[in-house]
């Protein structure tokens, strides 16, 4: 297809040769075929594209008369189509737009010289305004700046094809500073520490917020403020720092459930060799646990500092009533820890291990109101070996605590633990034997109530002739007139 610029050329040689028609005294004369190229450029851009057909007509070269009787056919075509984008559906935007490409081109084919009526360049500019308009709605916004284009060559355009497309130039604009944005979003996603990661989005909210604010800036220098483009690239930019704002609301809401549930977590944590730990490495795991409690909450504590809006006065206040309970559990279970080792510290436990329930009445010669006693006994022993068990004697009471051994291996009695002898020599502990009224194989403690600081008692059994031995632990009123 030949265009309008390609032979832009040869149509001004025509006009010159026509204005030289009217001096006929004045340079070289004009051939018939060049006159009549003349006549019917002036009836064309006078009267109608029709009116120049008589005179190219005359054209006697044929080549030239068909170029130039074949503008008014590319014409003709060029209206026809237009009239056929006109008179589409409306909603039928391909078939419009492919009509109105179809009529553009040919009509665009035309040499400048040869003016296009009113009615034509005013349909073409409403068809493109139209089309425009729907590309733009349709986000197609190079599309829609080529058809513009397109339409101020062919059509000469106009201030609403400007204003479109001075829209388009602001969307595009912002839709780099977007680009910007989003790269930053990118970073901050791919960030590997949490701070990082939350610095990155708030840099990212930051580049969206300003593209939004030079949107605005640059819509309204352009006249373009409320338009289509402008509105939806505003709302886009928007949208997009809100999801920012929810990704990062996110990511701090979970990480501060994360530090709350390592408190959980840390408290609930079981060693690997659960079952073989001896009370000393349970105590020792146990105060671990404190520590990692108390590390996970500062930690807790530092996140809600350095992000207050996070969490909330009611989310710390429930941390840190979970952690009370926790310390108090703890403290709990290491008390009966710290128990336990105690009483498998004191040695063999004596059965029953309490007497003294029924106490003995003074003077009294009833079975009943004698005293039960406490039984011990052992095989194979080789050294020391420690017992101990509980005695009721209330304050005031002038009972006796007497411990009976079948042999005359020696014993001693203790109101402390000794912890299996260890604490007898280092802190020089008192037995409270009162040997001065010792029988036999019979070890008491007289006025026990007095002498005992607690309602238990402890007492070593040093070796004897045989590894064998066995005895009984009894309350008497009186040891020394031996009524129990």
């Amino acid at each position: 297809m030949t265009s309008r610029l390609t032979i832009a050329a040869a149509a001004i040689t025509a006009l010159f040769l026509a204005s030289c028609a009217t001096l006929e005294d004045e340079g070289p004369k004009l051939t018939s075929d060049e006159k009549a190229i003349a006549r019917g450029v002036t009836a064309w851009n006078e009267t109608a594209p029709s009116a120049a057909g008589p005179f190219w007509n005359t054209i006697k070269d044929e080549a030239t008369r068909t170029i130039w009787t074949g503008y008014i056919a590319r014409f003709d075509a060029g209206t026809k189509s237009l009239a056929d984008a006109s008179a589409a559906a409306t909603g039928d935007e391909a078939r419009i737009l492919a009509a109105y490409e179809k009529a553009r081109k040919a009509l665009g084919g035309l040499p400048e010289t040869l003016e296009l009526p009113g009615d034509t360049l005013a349909g073409g500019n409403a068809l493109a305004e139209g089309r425009m308009r729907a590309l733009i709605a349709a986000d197609r916004l190079s599309a829609a700046r080529e058809l513009g284009k397109g339409a101020v060559q062919t059509f000469g355009g106009t201030d609403a094809i400007a204003a479109m497309d001075a829209e388009i130039a602001v969307v595009f604009r912002s839709r780099d500073r977007e680009a910007e944005a989003d790269a930053a979003l990118l970073k901050a996603r791919a960030a590997v520490a949490f701070d990082g990661k939350i610095e990155g989005l708030d840099a990212a909210s930051t580049a969206y917020t300003r593209a939004e604010t030079f949107l605005a800036d640059d819509a309204r220098k352009a006249g373009a403020a409320g338009t289509q483009g402008v509105t939806r690239e505003a709302s886009r930019l928007r949208k997009r720092r809100q999801d920012v704002a929810i990704e990062r609301e996110k990511l701090l809401r979970e990480q501060a459930y994360a530090l709350k549930e390592a408190i959980g977590e840390e408290f609930a944590r079981v060693p690997e060799n659960t079952g073989d730990m001896t009370l000393e490495e349970v105590l020792a795991h146990q105060e671990s646990v404190k520590a990692s409690v108390a590390k996970a909450y500062e930690e807790m504590l530092r996140f809600a500092e350095r992000y207050p809006k996070t969490v909330d006065p009611e989310m710390l206040a429930e941390v840190e009533d979970q952690k009370k309970v926790l310390d108090a559990r703890i403290a709990q279970v290491n008390a009966e820890i710290r128990t336990a080792k105690e009483i498998a510290s004191r040695g063999k436990v004596v059965m029953p291990v309490i007497i003294g329930l029924f106490n003995p009445q003074p003077g009294s010669t009833a079975e009943a109101q004698k005293s039960r006693p406490a039984v011990f006994r052992a095989t194979g022993t080789k050294k020391n070996e420690y017992w101990w068990g509980m005695v009721s004697i209330p304050r005031g009471t002038m009972n006796d605590l007497v411990i009976a051994v079948k042999d005359n291996r020696v014993v001693r009695v203790f109101t402390d633990n000794t912890k299996s002898g260890a604490l007898i020599e280092k802190q020089k502990m008192k037995d409270l034997v009162n040997r001065g009224y010792k029988v036999g194989n019979s070890w008491p403690v007289l006025n026990a109530g007095s002498q005992l600081v607690t309602d238990k008692y402890f007492f070593e059994i040093q070796p004897g002739k045989t590894g064998d031995y066995e005895g009984e632990v009894v309350v008497y009123s009186s040891f020394i007139t031996r009524v129990r």
